[in-house]
């Protein structure tokens, strides 16, 4: 997820959204949204993510998301809000590509 050009070259094959599965503690969950953030604006797709939860193996904090092709946090998961459903519009994706950053060549 930290390795932008990999975003990049996902929004310039065309991609809708990224996948980012994680497992990370919960002291460094708004660390990993601002990346998730990041790499929906590279990427032109929606960034969805999942995160382990466990309390007890290295206090995971959970926080999954949804995040459109600009940036903006469609839904969050919690311990008190563990599952999430958002409705997107994949054409989103599509038109973001054609705005800055992700229309500028390499």
């Amino acid at each position: 997820m930290w390795f932008f050009e990999h975003s990049r070259s996902y929004g310039k094959a065309g991609v809708q959204f990224v996948a980012c599965p994680r497992a990370t503690p919960r002291s460094t969950l708004d660390k990993w949204l601002v990346g998730g953030r990041t790499v929906s604006v590279v990427s032109g797709a929606f960034c969805i993510s999942s995160n382990k939860y466990s309390p007890i193996d290295l206090n995971l904090g959970g926080l999954g998301w949804v995040i459109d092709p600009e940036g903006n946090v469609l839904g969050v998961t919690s311990q008190t809000n563990p599952f999430l459903t958002v409705e997107i519009d994949l054409d989103l994706a599509d038109e973001a590509k054609q705005t800055y950053p992700r229309y500028v060549p390499d």
